[in-house]
């Protein structure tokens, strides 16, 4: 039943005229770009519909059941036939699990993905569909940017090679995850996957002050291993979004992450309290409603 009331939660979103604000970003028109986080458990998905009619998904959560009952209708609730991309951000089955039902229900123009070894079955499964469907794909890596239209862009950050490895020389998968920053005029959301502390430095090295963004999709369901000060330092996100299941085993998103956020003065948004949350931006200004309807 939780489930379905997600669901339903969001084909209310799409049709709602008030928003919860957070306080002094002012309300966008009802044609503004939409950004979904999704509640997919402990698990991430986050979509992206322009105001041209243009698409993006960024990982599709656990399993087919979190892109049927969830991802789907958002985009079908917004008019969307077909997405211009589909990212994966790293291909743990938290991220992958969703995406060979997204590629049998919907159009994709380009898959997008950092190409790391990896066995998972839902992995080769999407790979597999990409191919028999002859969809363009392309490696994520870093300076490459992604066009939606007139008026959205998103840009990948991260990674580049050589990849950033473990002690025992294999290929991290967390630290070599896609980072997207997507841009609306002046509005800024920065999409980390689950980026831990090592690619964290890394990134805001190479970036160079580059990384502000009002809204941050925390990184890692908000583990302690991720959302680093220095990170936070050089974004300075207005609200941070985190993806996380209801009692999840590993106690995300953890105390001291929080307190981190805190300290920073960014208002915190989870998908296992407020249910799904949309941010909706007008280029300018922006606001953020969430599926329990908490101002």
């Amino acid at each position: 039943m939780g489930r379905w009331r997600s669901v339903l939660a969001l084909l209310l979103l799409a049709a709602a005229t008030a928003a919860c604000a957070v306080p002094g970003t002012g309300r966008p028109p009802a044609d503004a770009a939409t950004l979904a986080v999704f509640d997919v458990g402990q698990a991430l998905a986050v979509g992206l519909v322009t105001p041209d009619g243009h698409a993006l998904l960024y990982d599709a959560g656990n399993s087919r059941e979190d892109a049927e009952a969830v991802i789907l209708p958002f985009f079908r609730a917004h008019g969307i036939a077909r997405l211009d991309y589909l990212v994966l951000s790293h291909p743990d089955q938290d991220h992958v699990g969703g995406m060979p039902a997204i590629l049998e229900a919907i159009d994709v123009g380009t898959f997008v993905d950092p190409v790391l070894p990896s066995t998972n079955r839902a992995y080769l499964e999407t790979l597999r569909l990409v191919r028999a469907r002859r969809i363009a794909a392309v490696r994520a890596e870093r300076g490459r940017t992604l066009a939606l239209g007139a008026a959205v862009r998103a840009t990948v950050l991260w990674p580049e090679r050589p990849f950033l490895t473990e002690p025992d020389g294999t290929i991290s998968d967390n630290d070599n995850s896609v980072v997207l920053r997507i841009e609306h005029g002046a509005v800024r959301i920065l999409v980390p996957g689950d980026l831990e502390a090592r690619g964290e430095v890394a990134l805001v090295a190479r970036e160079d002050g580059a990384l502000r963004a009002a809204i941050l999709v925390v990184g890692h369901h908000g583990s302690r291993t991720s959302s680093s000060e220095a990170f936070l330092e050089a974004v300075r996100p207005a609200v941070a979004i985190v993806s996380a299941g209801r009692n999840n085993p590993y106690g995300h998103p953890h105390p001291e992450t929080l307190q981190r956020f805190r300290t920073f003065g960014a208002q915190v948004y989870r998908t296992d309290v407020d249910g799904t949350i949309l941010v909706r931006s007008d280029g300018t200004s922006w606001v953020l409603v969430t599926g329990q309807g908490r101002s």
